[in-house]
């Protein structure tokens, strides 16, 4: 395996648009990248599937599966549930930005896209990513039960250790704690 200095980022462009996935091929491979291209959500979902990526830009208007819907897809994937998801798209309305962090996504750029500035934040994004997969490592070796929840009360995450206390019986249906354990916590 390449030592992480010389490891391309792996970057999944999901949009129908031949213009665009041209665009964004150039400069993300330009910059160092490796990219994979889906023309629609469900090649999307087969891609993730094969391969995890470490970003993925998405576009929200595709024929089909639309990007919004194929974003709450790929959050349900195990393997890219924490993975940045970038939308691109010429929908500027409010309630289209909110959709698309309701969705799942980390960041929303429009249409038409300056390649350097989506660099920029793809590589800000893979940094966060990066810090936060050190620091649940981090937590999991440290051998503590720790249990991360929403403002929900759903469980979003926890250690190995937590697993000893919290197994899939003790959630309810939501995946939210009982008010006992919750308390206890």
């Amino acid at each position: 395996m390449p030592s992480e200095a010389f490891r391309r980022d792996v970057v999944l462009v999901v949009d129908d648009s031949p213009d665009t996935l041209s665009l964004l091929t150039d400069a993300l491979e330009n910059h160092g990248m490796t990219v994979l291209v889906a023309t629609d959500g469900a090649s999307a979902l087969e891609r993730v599937r094969r391969l995890t990526p470490d970003v993925i830009l998405l576009d929200a208007v595709m024929p089909g599966m639309d990007g919004f819907d194929t974003c709450v897809a790929l959050r349900a994937e195990p393997a890219v549930a924490a993975v940045p998801i970038i939308f691109m798209t010429g929908l500027t309305d409010t309630e289209h930005v909110i959709r698309g962090f309701d969705a799942g996504g980390v960041d929303y750029v429009t249409k038409p896209i300056d390649p350097d500035a989506l660099i920029a934040r793809i590589r800000s994004h893979l940094a966060n990513a990066r810090r936060m997969t050190s620091t649940r490592a981090a937590l999991d070796a440290a051998g503590r039960a720790l249990v991360a929840v929403d403002g929900s009360g759903v469980v979003v995450w926890h250690t190995p250790k937590a697993a000893s206390f919290i197994d899939a019986t003790s959630l309810d249906e939501n995946r939210t704690l009982p008010a006992a354990i919750a308390r206890w916590l």
